[in-house]
């Protein structure tokens, strides 16, 4: 199971995940453009790999081919562990993991998250310099090299009892088996990805949701196939908290951080986190698609640096706060609907088809449960 936290630095961003990332905020204004729209015709993505004619799965859809291969290799010595630096076409990996297929596998996860990132909600461009992954073979080693890296905000990194983070492009782990290693770098890349090529950051209920919107995967042929809904840990603490009557208005998820639920013992944090994910699902194909325009135009607007722009002309004054917090209502209300207690009532109607009897199993198949039969 994950929890994602975030703590705030005058500087700094970063996200802090338990199974964490650091963006340093600009605000670039640009000339804003209408999205690009979808190539392959579908509310919610599927991240696919096809074969090339060498057989091999390099390529998957929006974003450009995807060239899996590990381009070089060298030795690394962290202190006195034996490791090495594994470059891929836009990943560099210092690990020191004795386990070589999770060596292996997060070079190639990577590189495949990536192309999922650049083509799942819109078409985005490549980072125009390496990401920095630092998988480590133990806590001891992880505890060390988050000293090192992060200096005074290490403090408060090092109470993950399990986990990783990312801060300003780069990602830090350490082998915590296979399954959840590589799920924590579903997560953590996107906060990578937007840190090293956003102009403008996202609010942090987008973001974050996003986030867990692109951790859905499952392996086919020994290549990560990317598949939101393939989520079952988001979708049953989704069910639980409904169980429980504790699942959250739209209003508190727009206006929430996730540190404002970690002095709680209930699961606040992951029922947090699971509504996010049912959250990015909305707006990408709830209400018949009715927001999925919009969702792929704030994150345009936000790689390309025009989101402040955007918001203010549309908000006027009632920007300031969203402007200044990265937090609030204000993108959803000049992106999606200006009427709020219209998308709450949606929003609700969304959640109890989402929750219903027999709609575990499309989301265990990766498909969505909210087309007739989860096709």
């Amino acid at each position: 199971m994950k929890i994602v936290m975030q703590e705030r630095t005058p500087m700094t961003r970063f996200h802090l995940s338990l199974l964490i990332s650091g963006m340093v905020a600009t605000a670039l204004l640009a000339s804003c453009a209408p999205p690009k729209p979808r190539t392959d015709g579908e509310a919610t993505s599927t991240y696919r790999p096809a074969a090339s004619p060498s057989g091999v799965p390099a390529t998957g859809g929006a974003a450009d081919a995807v060239n899996p291969e590990i381009l070089s290799r060298e030795a690394w010595r962290y202190t006195t562990a034996e490791g090495e630096i594994l470059r891929t076409t836009h990943y560099r990996i210092y690990t020191t993991t004795e386990d070589k297929i999770i060596r292996e596998r997060m070079a190639l996860f990577q590189e495949y998250a990536l192309a999922h990132y650049r083509s799942a909600v819109t078409t985005l461009p490549a980072p125009t310099t390496k990401l920095d992954t630092y998988l480590m073979n133990n806590r001891p080693q992880w505890e060390r090299i988050t000293k090192q890296l992060m200096g005074p905000q290490a403090e408060g990194l090092l109470k993950i009892p399990r986990g990783g983070y990312a801060s300003r492009g780069f990602g830090v782990f350490y082998d915590i088996g296979l399954f959840d290693t590589l799920a924590i770098a579903g997560h953590e890349g996107w906060h990578q990805f937007t840190q090293k090529t956003f102009k403008e950051t996202l609010p942090v209920w987008l973001e974050e949701g996003l986030a867990t919107y692109m951790e859905g995967h499952r392996w086919e042929q020994n290549v990560p196939v990317f598949r939101p809904w393939a989520n079952v840990q988001r979708f049953d603490q989704l069910r639980k908290a409904q169980g429980e009557g504790k699942l959250m208005s739209l209003e508190e998820l727009l206006s929430s951080r996730p540190q404002d639920f970690l002095d709680f013992t209930d699961g606040r944090v992951l029922t947090f986190y699971a509504q996010l994910w049912a959250l990015a699902h909305f707006l990408s194909e709830g209400e018949n698609g009715k927001y999925a325009t919009g969702l792929r135009q704030v994150v345009t607007d936000a790689a390309e640096g025009c989101l402040s722009e955007t918001i203010a002309s549309r908000l006027g004054d009632r920007a300031g706060s969203m402007l200044a917090t990265r937090n609030g209502p204000a993108i959803f209300l000049a992106y999606f609907n200006s009427d709020l207690d219209s998308a709450v009532s949606e929003f609700a109607r969304f959640m109890d088809s989402l929750t219903q009897t027999g709609a575990r199993g499309p989301i265990v198949d990766g498909r969505s449960p909210m087309a007739q039969g989860g096709q």
